[in-house]
């Protein structure tokens, strides 16, 4: 790379080609000293040694002079040194994309002959770099089936048909940076001012309404893009084939639009529009419009939608009984297949975000066609497989919706603090969970935890025990807390039995057992009743604990039940006070093997762990807590349980509740 004042010196050297200039007129040019420029055009001297053919000559009291000896070196060094993009004097074409663009205007628009060697000289490069860029061009003309040929006499042109032609210009001089004002090109370029772009938007707006033709307002543009294209074709001489007989366009809405709209032109531009252009434009609103299923034969139809329903089958199995996503795609591909019989192409303005932002659901979409013979002799723009991909995507969006997990929100310090934290889920976690109400600590009962997947509080509510998990967290909901509940969330969807993970170590686990139960509080009881129960674990309990232990036991237990419900299964109860009594932790665990009647909806209870908190400490608890809720679909274990002849044999089959499952 050349220093910048080394890149001003040859600007100047270029722009008096043939000239000598003495080092004060160069200087004062840049503002710098006479040694300065000496000293650079010493160090260009020797740069300019690996470009034989190109030197700086210089002569005493004469200055410098570029002096090019072999034109194609000097061209090298130019795009070598990036000199180009600062030549303003030079009316060229430099940049990479401008160069392109300017190469397929030529070959698309202009009807004179073209030679190579013009080319690189109006464009300033040298021949290996032309020969570079037309290799470029050639690939991106391989899917519409475009080729570039040159002759000695007639010199670089394109093959191929007037359709294939017209649809490379609408896909690459509307999708890339070539049209900077899009409305401006069209006026300039396309149209030659015989009807403006607003002239032309405003017939097809009132024809399309007339017509009945409900298009999106992106359609509506590139449509008017179209009819602009082939006024400018018509008018060159350029004329489009005849569409296939197989396509049915006799007495249809669409034609009889399509030919009020070009008579509409015809009035305005005195250009005659032949029965194939008025194919044309039916053909774009047939595949344009909505609902246009009933275009397509009966035969064509069923098989798309046999072939459709395989592949998602293959594919996306959880989305074969979305009726929404299978009838939308269905008839997106309907109107597809009716398109590219008719060579129709379909823009799509988000197809960038797609590939971008959604790579799996892109491909998802590829795999798709791919996997449906009736498409197998058609080639897909990624316009087209970004359309489908869209399919995809909003069905993943409904899947996700109706996925989410229900959550109940319990705050308490106020509507202010409720409405903040109430916000920070939505924001944070909003893909993930719906919040179904925020409540106050008193306003929790059976109803309001009805359908509810998980319990998010500002509120410590360790000391009670729901069978749903509970994360307890700031109003401010910190990063910290924010990835424990998504942390929570994924082994929720994993085991969603489980409380929370249990986390720790079969030592650990076998350690808080020890510190909670005890073969005192370990009951086989039967023909009882649920209050001979409850009085009798509350009893096992209460051996150094204060004298009215046992009372306010009773009394806070159903104090919670009355808040909601305790019951985690048909056959298991956790009783437990609605706050710590105890100065020590204790679980106290009935087996009831016959059943017990709890309520009427619970006639049958069998195990029942009666849990009473500390008023100090409860570390272990919803590791234990955690077992428990496993407990409810391990209906191995509990009948193991019922049948234990010892403290000991329960003790070993609760600690198995702890163990990761293997596989």
């Amino acid at each position: 790379m050349l220093h910048k004042k080394e890149t001003q010196i040859i600007q100047l050297l270029i722009k008096d080609e043939g000239q000598f200039i003495t080092s004060k007129a160069l200087a004062e040019q840049l503002n710098c000293s006479d040694r300065t420029i000496r000293t650079y055009c010493k160090l260009l001297s020797e740069k300019l040694k690996d470009y034989s053919g190109v030197d700086i000559i210089s002569k005493q009291g004469q200055g410098y002079q570029f002096n090019i000896k072999d034109r194609e070196k000097y061209l090298h060094f130019l795009e070598d040194s990036h000199i180009n993009d600062h030549l303003l004097t030079y009316k060229k074409v430099i940049d990479i994309n401008d160069r392109y663009n300017y190469l397929l205007n030529k070959l698309l628009f202009e009807q004179n002959e073209i030679y190579f060697d013009d080319l690189a000289d109006e464009l300033f490069v040298s021949r290996s770099t032309l020969s570079n860029d037309f290799k470029k061009i050639r690939k991106r003309f391989v899917p519409y089936h475009l080729k570039i040929e040159s002759k000695a006499n007639k010199g670089v042109f394109v093959t191929g048909t007037e359709r294939d032609k017209r649809r490379f210009i609408m896909d690459y001089f509307i999708h890339s940076g070539f049209i900077n004002t899009m409305q401006t090109y069209i006026d300039n370029e396309l149209l030659n001012q015989k009807i403006s772009f607003e002239e032309l938007t405003i017939i097809v707006l009132d024809e399309c309404r007339e017509g009945h033709l409900k298009l999106s307002d992106f359609v509506i543009q590139n449509l008017v893009i179209h009819i602009a294209l082939a006024i400018r074709r018509i008018t060159e001489g350029f004329r489009i084939a005849k569409i296939s007989d197989k396509t049915e366009l006799s007495n249809i809405p669409e034609r009889k639009v399509a030919r009020k709209i070009l008579k509409r032109v015809t009035l305005t531009t005195q250009i005659e529009f032949p029965i194939e252009e008025v194919d044309y434009i039916t053909l774009h609103l047939i595949s344009k419009s909505y609902n246009n299923t009933h275009y397509i034969s009966n035969d064509d139809f069923e098989q798309i939608r046999k072939e459709l329903i395989m592949a998602i089958e293959q594919l996306e199995p959880c989305l074969k009984n979305d009726f929404q996503f299978i009838e939308g795609l269905l008839a997106h591909l309907s109107t597809m297949f009716i398109r590219l019989e008719g060579q129709i192409n379909l823009e799509n303005p988000l197809t960038a975000e797609i590939q971008t932002n959604y790579k799996a659901k892109y491909q998802l979409a590829q795999e798709l066609m791919q996997s449906m013979p009736i498409f197998s002799h058609f080639s897909f723009s990624s316009d087209e497989i970004a359309y489908i991909a869209l399919h995809f995507m909003a069905a993943a969006e409904r899947l996700k919706e109706k996925n989410k997990h229900n959550i109940l929100v319990i705050c308490a310090t106020g509507y202010g603090s409720a409405q903040m934290l109430k916000n920070r889920i939505e924001n944070e976690l909003g893909n993930l969970v719906h919040i179904t109400d925020v409540i106050g600590y008193y306003d929790i009962n059976d109803d309001k935890l009805k359908n509810i997947d998980f319990i998010i509080s500002s509120i410590d509510l360790s000391k009670l025990i729901f069978n749903i998990p509970v994360f307890t967290v700031s109003v401010f909901l910190t990063e910290e807390e924010l990835s424990r509940i998504r942390h929570g969330i994924a082994h929720i969807e994993a085991s969603p039995t489980e409380l929370a993970p249990v986390g720790v170590s079969p030592a650990d686990l076998s350690s808080d057992f020890d510190h909670y139960f005890s073969k005192d509080a370990f009951l086989q009881l039967s023909d009882v009743s649920k209050e001979e129960v409850l009085k009798k674990m509350i009893l096992s309990i209460s051996k150094g604990e204060k004298s009215h232990f046992a009372d306010k036991m009773e009394e806070l237990i159903y104090q919670r039940e009355t808040m909601s419900s305790v019951v985690f299964s048909d056959t298991i109860a956790v009783p437990h006070p609605i706050k710590a009594v105890g100065n020590r932790h204790h679980i106290a665990v009935a087996m009831i093997k016959d059943g017990l009647f709890w309520n009427q909806d619970y006639p049958k209870m069998k195990l029942v762990f009666l849990t009473s908190m500390s008023i100090y400490d409860n570390d272990g608890l919803p590791e234990l807590a955690s077992c428990i809720a496993t407990l409810v679909d391990r209906p191995d274990i509990q009948q193991k349980m019922l049948t234990c002849q010892s403290f000991e044999q329960f003790k070993k089959l609760f600690l198995k509740l702890g163990e990761k499952e293997k596989g």
